[in-house]
């Protein structure tokens, strides 16, 4: 009986130390995006205008295996990617329209009489799900991993601001 008890406990050792099909790794990163709002007379939340997210994705699949897609999503925007032999990162844009972000409350973030260029970074306004797909032997396996996206914003006045500024929120 003490046999079978090592035996199966250096069974389960190997098979953990085995070389496993999912050593995929998958890692993002994001560079904040920027808005500009003008100043406001109260505190209401700010409703955002469409945003682009520059987003870095680098992968590997394992040694017995080969990248079929890569895929990033934000709100229900996506993005599917099928990168050719070799690539190992991918840099791309992606925009989320305003309609699939939340407004944010920014307290008195620029509010009235507030210094121009005042900056705000919010760490999570979205999230960004990715996904690589890798395939070996007709068997597939895939890795996620998800990345809070940054938002900078920025209180500006008169002629300086974009006109695709952020707008207040209608009061209830």
């Amino acid at each position: 009986m003490q046999f079978q008890a090592v035996l199966t406990t250096i069974l389960c050792i190997a098979w953990l130390m085995q070389p496993a099909f999912a050593d995929a790794e998958l890692a993002a990163y994001a560079r904040e995006a920027r808005i500009e709002i003008p100043p406001r007379n109260d505190s209401r939340a700010i409703r955002l205008p469409q945003l682009d997210f520059a987003v870095r994705a680098k992968f590997v699949c394992a040694p017995e295996a080969v990248v079929e897609s890569v895929t990033i999503s934000v709100a229900d925007a996506y993005r599917r990617y099928a990168p050719t032999d070799g690539d190992d990162n991918l840099e791309t844009t992606i925009s989320v329209p305003a309609s699939q972000i939340a407004p944010i409350a920014a307290g008195n973030f620029c509010a009235n009489g507030k210094d121009d260029n005042e900056e705000l970074l919010l760490s999570g306004v979205a999230t960004a799900q990715l996904s690589l797909r890798c395939v070996a032997d007709g068997t597939a396996s895939v890795s996620f991993t998800s990345l809070n996206l940054p938002l900078r914003l920025v209180c500006k006045t008169g002629e300086d601001q974009e006109p695709s500024a952020a707008a207040l929120s209608p009061p209830r």
